[in-house]
């Protein structure tokens, strides 16, 4: 298109000169000036300009590189123990390496762990599930730094939902640990009562917890 405009504009120039020139042959002298200022015309026109690229937003933009630790697994390890050593949730950690939840972790094997430098919480366990008077799902503070967890919330997966509260605000801080009983009783800043008549927790439920923007933080599998 440019090398098209380009040309237009010089077979144009060539032809008002050609004009300009015959006349001046047949038709006796121009008026003053008409000439130069015919050529001043032609070279004041606009040189046609490629337009600025434009940004495809159809090709593929680069993404942040999540990094990883390589963990070679031991003797003993399971995804729920490596999940709590390095502060990432089980599913993260079965999801970044193709794993099923019921595929049993073999020793030699090598995983990549996503690595969290950030304060991080996980649910450490279920204190006795069933059993309403003593029922607990205890939380730890496994990351660095601080972590309000005003807003997060519990789930069973099949309707019941704790959120924690606002008051009081529950900061958790590097190696602090809550506990949410199922029972009624009064809050404070390591125990929080969840005020239900009956027992939520059983063996094989899943805790999950959830950040305020509803993102899946931490999850435990009751023994």
């Amino acid at each position: 298109m440019l090398f098209y405009l380009s040309l237009n504009v010089i077979v144009s120039a060539c032809t008002v000169l050609t004009v300009l020139f015959l006349w001046d042959q047949f038709s006796g002298p121009m008026p003053r000036r008409l000439l130069p200022e015919a050529l001043r015309s032609i070279a004041a026109a606009p040189t046609p300009t490629k337009a600025p690229a434009t940004p495809d937003a159809s090709a593929p933009q680069p993404t942040p590189t999540d990094e990883f630790v390589i963990y070679q697994v031991a003797s003993g390890d399971t995804f729920e123990s490596l999940a709590a050593k390095y502060n990432i949730s089980v599913e993260e950690l079965i999801a970044v390496n193709g794993f099923a939840r019921s595929q049993p972790l073999g020793e030699g094997e090598v995983l990549r762990i996503p690595l969290r430098a950030s304060a991080s919480v996980v649910i450490d366990s279920v204190i006795g599930a069933g059993d309403l008077d003593t029922e607990r799902v205890l939380l730890k503070q496994r990351g660095e730094g601080e972590l309000s967890l005003v807003g997060w919330r519990l789930e069973d997966g099949q309707g019941n939902i704790f959120v924690f509260p606002q008051f009081p605000q529950l900061i958790l801080y590097k190696g602090g640990a809550v506990n949410v009983y199922t029972k009624a009783g009064n809050n404070s800043v390591v125990d929080l009562y969840w005020g239900l008549e009956l027992p939520v927790w059983a063996s094989g439920k899943t805790v999950t917890l959830r950040d305020p923007q509803g993102n899946e933080r931490a999850n435990y599998q009751i023994p």
